[in-house]
């Protein structure tokens, strides 16, 4: 494994058990340094070889960024038994997302549950004393005292973050929110999960380090035919991180 623990670059986002996954994520060292895996799936690398899916070269990073049918019932106590037993074979892991909102919700509903995913992921961390693994929290949030009742987690967990962006159909308000986060908690470096077409990569500002991705892979690595070419992923990967390196500065900073 790397020695740097945070994620960097393009990591595939991963369902181990599927061909597909394997085809063109796994064994891939070169341009697939790392693989996220939701932590309902990560059951997988506890009951098979890492080897059977990473080369020694790449990273596991263990996310909790998923739908509420894997989330709800899940207490702390769980995450961290699974990250223990995965101690040796995981790079780090995005602990403790519990966070649901929807339009209606008014400003006490939406401090309520960024304040259980915030106590959620600061129990995590304080259950993870003595497994030697890196925790990096996920914050969540658009507007400024979202990210402020984050503060919590980067103060006390780590000012390397995740953020979620699964759920954005706009590049200009994903770019509008992380550059919020930055500007609110000075964040240091940002994980990207779900969000990979270039011209979305190089809207973001120069925190995000590294994005996470599958389904648009899968789609570009296809041939005419619509089989999957592992061979393709170099070039795939290559202008992922392209779009990455080439963050575009807001012009008004220079006016």
């Amino acid at each position: 494994m790397t020695g740097n623990p945070f994620p960097h670059g393009f990591g595939g986002k991963v369902h181990p058990s599927h061909p597909a996954h394997k085809e063109l994520f796994a064994h891939r060292p070169d341009s697939v340094p790392f693989v996220a895996c939701k932590f309902h799936r990560s059951s997988w690398f506890v009951n098979q070889p890492r080897f059977q899916f990473l080369h020694p070269d790449q990273d596991l990073f263990i996310t909790t960024y998923e739908s509420d049918r894997h989330l709800l019932g899940r207490t702390p106590r769980d995450e961290v038994d699974r990250y223990e037993k995965l101690e040796d074979d995981v790079q780090g892991v995005f602990p403790g997302d519990r966070f649901t909102y929807a339009d209606e919700m008014n400003r006490r509903e939406l401090v309520k549950e960024i304040e259980e995913s915030v106590q959620r992921q600061l129990t995590v961390q304080d259950l993870m004393e003595n497994i030697d693994l890196p925790v990096f929290p996920c914050i969540m949030g658009w507007e400024d005292w979202h990210f402020e009742r984050c503060r919590p987690l980067v103060d006390e967990i780590s000012r390397s973050v995740g953020f979620d962006a699964t759920q954005y159909y706009s590049k200009y308000r994903l770019k509008k929110h992380i550059e919020t986060m930055e500007e609110v908690l000075d964040v240091e470096r940002v994980f990207v999960n779900g969000r990979i077409a270039p011209a979305w990569l190089k809207m973001l500002p120069k925190c995000v380090v590294a994005c996470s991705g599958a389904w648009n892979i899968r789609q570009e690595a296809k041939d005419a035919s619509g089989t999957l070419k592992g061979d393709r992923m170099p070039d795939i990967a290559e202008e992922r991180v392209d779009a990455l390196n080439e963050w575009q500065s807001d012009i008004t900073n220079f006016l």
